[in-house]
């Protein structure tokens, strides 16, 4: 008896580890949309569309499925007491509760909330087993709006996404962007709707755009016709003045019902770049109207689209004219008066610019006043490596390497600016002109306003190229002050990035020297002030090859080749600031 009980007392005992609870496990399911803060205005127009809310599936118990429903209280209320309810899908057993906009809107109504009126819910998602119920962890807010007007999505047509840039002339009023986009058409009862195109930077939601413009027909139509010139006034008055720099934008229609507003289902990208553009014509292109060569415009205040000017190498009696646009001589401005530099002008009138002496020439004209200037002038530097400094009375010279390009040699490191001389006296078009870094844009853009930073020059010497060869955009680069010997007469051949290259050493004032630089006579050489491209160089002015070396002369850019007419070692010199060469 006593061994019996203690074997029983000692027998193991095995459980059933089956899982035989019908719990709900909390937090195992979680809202996914709409977002908590969601506020929602139910569109009288479209009352089919669906609202839907989703979440994840709850881990359920054992034999009994789970089933779902919304649950809400006014912003505030217990949700404990929920006075909101719905069933999910599928007779409550979808993680999705799918339910028209009209017919959430008969459902808010037979809860008290008055047509198009608001109200603002706590909400979450419940799940039931029959035995438990579990609420989500998650507590969302949500503003709900009843109907009241409404209209219908709509989408775009055009213009097309411009991801390029789309270069417009902001002083135009016949040439227009052409905006439309499909009717949205109002709800029943709502007043006929309205449209204005809105005008945001890159990136931006339209919920505080840059500007905005009614369609056309006082904003009843489905376009808008919009001239070049209203659409960058409207930039200029929100801030965006600054006509250097390429404007990305995007734009949207919102068409509006009574208090309904309703935008488009998607956006366009519209990036522009404002060129108000002046020309010349002449013996420089051949008096080819239809190809003349585009000028810089002034882009100071109060001078955009008035004052053009360019940097122009004449020969004595070269003439010229100033062109608005290419193609008709009748865009052509004449000379009726005026002399010494200074004339009055007119358009469709015969008569040239004649240029008295050679030279390089600013050429300005004023078209607020229809004048026009022609001054001996280039750009060169000022800075503190003059003595004294900053002063364009001494100006340091630029020296013409290409139609409006023109380079100087900063002697000292430390700041300087481009200038043309001789004072800083800006107050008219005929006055001086300077530039420095452009304070918005990439380095070695130019400043187009006399308001830049100073340009830093490090490692001096250093050349400083004033380049305007896109006249929209002046710019410049420095680089190294060299210069060296080129040519089958040299030790580098023709190879313009040869270590073999003889080079010239600077002696300041523009002036540069080599000594016992062996040259092959019979063969032929030229200047390169630059390794490693064929864009600035100097050659004689003589295209004849054979010219006297040992004589000297004049030298320009792309000049011709010179030939050595015996193997030596010789002297070389070059005079920049004079376009002058000798060979000894």
């Amino acid at each position: 008896m006593v061994f019996s009980l203690l074997l029983a007392a000692c027998q193991k005992i095995d459980f059933d580890k089956s899982s035989t609870g019908e719990g709900i496990e909390t937090g195992s399911f979680r809202i996914t949309s709409p977002v908590t803060s969601s506020n929602i205005a139910l569109n009288a127009a479209t009352p089919s569309t669906p609202f839907v809310m989703t979440w994840t599936a709850a881990k359920p118990g054992v034999d009994k499925p789970v089933t779902y429903k919304w649950i809400a209280v006014k912003k505030g209320e217990d949700i404990s007491k929920y006075s909101f309810e719905l069933p999910s899908d599928n007779e409550g057993k979808a993680t999705t509760l799918t339910i028209t906009q009209e017919k959430l809107d008969l459902y808010l109504f037979s809860k008290g909330v008055p047509a198009n009126g608001t109200v603002d819910l706590n909400w979450t998602i419940q799940a039931s087993n029959g035995e438990t119920q579990v609420n989500s962890t998650d507590l969302f807010s949500l503003t709900l709006k009843r109907f009241g007007n409404g209209a219908t999505p709509f989408i775009l047509y055009g213009p097309e996404p411009i991801l390029t840039t789309a270069t417009v002339d902001p002083t135009s009023t016949t040439d227009f962007f052409q905006f439309k986009w499909q009717k949205s058409v109002p709800a029943a009862g709502s007043p006929a709707v309205k449209y204005r195109v809105l005008f945001d930077k890159e990136g931006g939601d339209f919920s505080d755009p840059i500007f905005s413009i009614e369609s056309n027909n006082s904003g009843s139509d489905s376009s808008l016709q919009v001239s070049y010139k209203r659409l960058s006034d409207s930039l200029n008055a929100n801030g965006y003045e600054d006509m250097s720099l390429e404007n990305r934008l995007v734009w949207t229609v919102q068409a509006v019902s009574g208090n309904w507003t309703q935008l488009a289902s998607v956006t366009n990208a519209l990036n522009l770049l404002r060129e108000v553009r002046m020309y010349v014509v002449g013996g420089l292109n051949d008096w080819n109207i239809n190809n003349p060569v585009q000028i810089i415009p002034d882009k100071g205040p109060g001078r955009y689209a008035k004052i053009f000017y360019a940097y122009v190498l004449f020969n004595k009696g070269d003439e010229f004219k100033f062109v608005n646009a290419p193609g008709d001589w009748k865009n052509s401005y004449g000379v009726v008066g005026g002399s010494n530099g200074t004339y009055d002008l007119q358009l469709d009138k015969p008569a040239n610019i004649v240029i008295a002496d050679s030279g390089v020439y600013r050429i300005t004209i004023d078209v607020s006043s229809n004048k026009a200037y022609v001054q001996k002038k280039a750009p060169g530097t000022v800075g503190d490596f003059q003595s004294p400094s900053w002063d364009p009375a001494n100006l340091n010279p630029g020296v013409y390497v290409g139609p409006n390009k023109f380079m100087s040699i900063v002697s000292g490191n430390g700041p300087f600016k481009f200038h043309d001389g001789t004072n800083w006296d800006n107050s008219g078009p005929d006055k001086s002109r300077w530039w420095g870094q452009h304070k918005k844009a990439a380095q070695g853009i130019l400043d187009e306003d006399m308001g830049g930073d100073n340009i830093t020059a490090a490692g001096a010497p250093i050349r400083a190229l004033w380049d305007a060869s896109d006249p929209q955009k002046p710019k410049y680069q420095t680089f190294p002050a060299t210069l060296f010997l080129i040519g089958d007469a040299t030790a580098g051949d023709w190879n313009n990035n040869s270590p073999d290259l003889p080079a010239l050493t600077y002696q300041g004032n523009g002036k540069w020297k080599g000594t016992n630089i062996q040259l092959t006579g019979g063969k032929e050489f030229k200047f390169l002030l630059v390794k490693n491209t064929w864009d600035y160089n100097f050659g004689g002015v003589k295209s004849n090859a054979s010219e006297n070396i040992f004589a000297g002369g004049q030298i320009k850019p792309n000049g011709g080749n010179m030939k050595v007419p015996t193997t030596g070692n010789y002297t070389v010199e070059l005079d920049e600031f004079n376009s002058t060469y000798k060979v000894y």
